[in-house]
């Protein structure tokens, strides 16, 4: 027999994300996602809940954070509310506060669907387990309620949703790197030492014959300490430090070949890195490379 019964249960995996591919398969599972933060996290989660007018239960499950407490902080969401200002009652995650759910969608969100403490369980069957054991509710269309009325999608609810979002400014994704000259003296160089496995940036002179050497398996530590011991004092370079940065901590940990300022791809070994510039002497080096 075929079951065209809805999806009707929500699950929260927080941050055990390898579980979510391994649940939404499931006829019941409406959908599956990690959380991350106890602020637009949550948000984000009651929004697309109540925007699936047929979920009406929330399964909690995987490993919260220590630090930021956003299954925990969720869970205080379900049972006490939030407080006028946007604080939910009784959450001990980071900033606990939904600065732009709008009172009906929270009070909808905790009228609406249940929400089911799993926290620590991230073996997939005993979550679907967990999930063929929930009770269907029978009202509206098997479970799905009026999504015309004022608790609806299309309703007065759905008004709401629509002006519990974030309010952002479009900017254009443009910039300008100084001149070379103007930006600081000498020339970084990254490359991968990958027996040890760290990320080399080395800061070289005018001279090209001293400078300085970083080590590290992180590209946020890296750009930190360039910026830390004055090696760019440039917003524009420190920003193309850490994306050229981030791309050799990615080759580094998923084997791919790293080329400073080419795009990553599947090849498995690095060339080793020049300093020495192509084309006649008077040419300027690569764009990025000296900053």
């Amino acid at each position: 027999m075929v079951n065209h019964r809805p999806a009707d249960v929500a699950v929260c995996t927080l941050r055990t994300h390898t579980l979510p591919a391994r649940l939404t398969g499931h006829p019941r599972v409406a959908v599956a996602a990690p959380l991350a933060t106890a602020n637009l996290g949550i948000e984000e989660l009651v929004r697309g809940a109540l925007a699936r007018p047929a979920v009406r239960h929330l399964v909690v499950c995987g490993h919260d954070s220590r630090v930021f407490h956003p299954g925990q902080s969720l869970l205080a969401l379900a049972a006490h509310g939030t407080a006028p200002d946007g604080t939910i009652i009784g959450a001990h995650g980071h900033r606990a506060h939904l600065p732009n759910l709008r009172p009906p969608v929270v009070a909808a969100f905790r009228r609406r669907i249940a929400v089911h403490d799993l926290r620590g369980q991230d073996d997939p069957a005993a979550v679907l387990a967990a999930v063929d054991a929930l009770p269907r509710h029978t009202d509206g269309a098997d479970g799905a309620g009026d999504v015309n009325g004022d608790d609806g999608v299309a309703g007065v609810l759905g008004e709401e949703l629509a002006a519990s979002t974030p309010r952002l400014v479009p900017l254009a994704a443009v910039g300008r790197v100084r001149p070379i000259a103007s930006a600081g003296s000498g020339c970084f160089v990254i490359s991968l030492d990958r027996p040890a496995g760290r990320i080399v940036l080395r800061h070289y002179g005018d001279d090209l014959a001293s400078g300085h050497e970083l080590r590290s398996r992180s590209a946020t530590a890296l750009t930190l300490a360039a910026v830390a011991h004055g090696l760019t004092d440039d917003p524009a370079h420190a920003g193309y430090l850490g994306g050229e940065l981030a791309k050799a901590e990615t080759a580094l940990r998923l084997g791919l070949a790293y080329v400073q300022d080419r795009p990553l791809d599947s090849r498995s070994a690095d060339p080793v890195p020049s300093l020495h510039w192509a084309g006649p002497a008077t040419a300027e080096p690569p764009k990025g490379v000296a900053l």
